[in-house]
């Protein structure tokens, strides 16, 4: 009786990094293994196919035309198990992380939260960062940014609304100075440059965030230009009024992602709840 030969399936990895590093010695240092592991299993595969997989080539090496028809097989498999693990590793987690503008997060995301965590079976996790997003390293499922940066054409992007801005201050404000963001440098130049209202005799004060400069115009510093979605909480308390309403400046909030929205449930009802929240404030 014929003996069945098994696949050694242990090898097919060593032999899938070596075939991506075009090197024994990188292979094995990538897996943490010593050379001669590596060499070992990649015979124990040669000896099922009963032919050589790696050729020489130089002073290096090279797939042989078998060797190349195992790899471009490895390739698919191991990719689509990472796409399996990955799959499972989302649906596993009990929470989202978010990644949000510092200011946005802490006047009108984070006063939501216990509202939204009422009503839904995860918790949130929010960093507060702005700009480029590294979704990997800190382990980010979405991110809510303002479309003031170029991101990378392979994320997932949905447009949650369009940014309002407009000049904020105290009633009765005798304190008459400009209030700016070393954040957004520019908001004044614009809302000056869509209204043709300007204050050329105010002298300048600078924050390092919109945060601050709010507080500053609570606090009768004087008057800033502001988010609409940022001085919510102030404006209904009436500890800031908007003599001038808020306008589109131009820009936008987007939601980021590195996978599909609608492959990610907790993704999908944070996307849904996010628009039709800031709906409901732009709408006020």
């Amino acid at each position: 009786m014929e003996q069945i030969k098994r696949l050694p399936l242990n090898a097919l990895k060593y032999f899938y990094f070596v075939g991506s590093y075009s090197s024994l010695s990188v292979a094995a240092e990538k897996l943490c293994i010593t050379h001669s592991a590596v060499s070992k299993q990649l015979k124990l595969l040669e000896s099922y196919f009963e032919e050589p997989l790696l050729l020489k080539h130089g002073r290096g090496i090279q797939l042989s035309r078998t060797g190349k028809i195992l790899y471009e097989h490895c390739h698919d498999a191991f990719s689509c198990l990472e796409k399996g693990l990955t799959e499972i590793q989302h649906q596993q987690k009990q929470h989202l992380v978010i990644s949000c503008e510092p200011t946005l997060a802490m006047k009108w995301l984070i006063p939501r939260m216990a509202e939204f965590q009422a009503k839904h079976p995860f918790q949130i996790v929010i960093l507060a960062a702005g700009g480029q997003v590294d979704f990997r390293q800190y382990g980010i499922d979405i991110a809510l940014r303002r479309n003031d940066f170029h991101w990378s054409p392979t994320l997932y992007t949905e447009k949650i609304a369009e940014e309002q801005m407009g000049v904020v201050q105290m009633p009765n404000l005798t304190l008459h100075q400009k209030l700016y963001t070393r954040t957004r440098p520019n908001a004044w130049q614009h809302w000056s440059a869509q209204t043709g209202i300007e204050f050329k005799h105010y002298p300048d004060v600078f924050f390092e965030r919109f945060a601050l400069a709010i507080q500053g115009a609570v606090s009768g510093i004087g008057l800033t230009v502001a988010s609409k979605l940022m001085v919510e909480h102030e404006l209904k308390q009436g500890s800031l009024i908007a003599p001038y309403g808020f306008i589109p400046d131009g820009s936008a909030y987007y939601l980021l992602s590195e996978t599909d929205f609608n492959t990610d449930y907790k993704k999908q009802q944070f996307l849904a709840w996010v628009k039709a929240e800031i709906a409901l404030t732009l709408a006020k």
